[in-house]
């Protein structure tokens, strides 16, 4: 049997709570190389995390009702793919962040093609809210 899509949204909802904890402690992302170069960036992007698991984990409660919340979080992986992947490769980000971005790429791309496949929905439909 597949890993049900709403598992899937459910978990990389824990997940980005997981990264929004993690990003509060500068002595703990620093340990694993990665340089943010003021703290206040971090919690900025940790309270961005923090929102997205909720309305993550939220989501995966009734996926097809609120699976045009999880499409567009499929954009944001990009946009966050495209700019971890450079800033670990050519800045001074730390090299951790370049599996980062690989993650939220491939997590984007699940979302994106899978959601219209299990949900028997468009990408019309998704990315436009026509879900009823």
């Amino acid at each position: 049997m597949p890993f049900p899509m709403k598992h899937f949204v459910f978990w990389s909802g824990v997940y980005n709570a997981g990264l929004a904890l993690f990003l509060l402690c500068p002595p703990l992302y620093r340990g694993i190389g990665m340089n943010i170069c003021d703290p206040v960036w971090g919690w900025l992007i940790a309270g961005f995390l923090g929102f997205s698991s909720a309305v993550l984990l939220l989501a995966s409660r009734d996926l097809y009702r609120r699976a045009t919340f999880v499409y567009w979080e499929a954009l944001l992986r990009y946009i966050a793919a495209l700019v971890l992947i450079p800033a670990g490769l050519f800045g001074d980000v730390g090299l951790i962040t370049v599996p980062l971005g690989l993650g939220d790429l491939a997590i984007g791309l699940v979302y994106m093609f899978g959601l219209p496949k299990e949900l028997g929905l468009s990408h019309h439909a998704l990315l436009y809210d026509r879900v009823d």
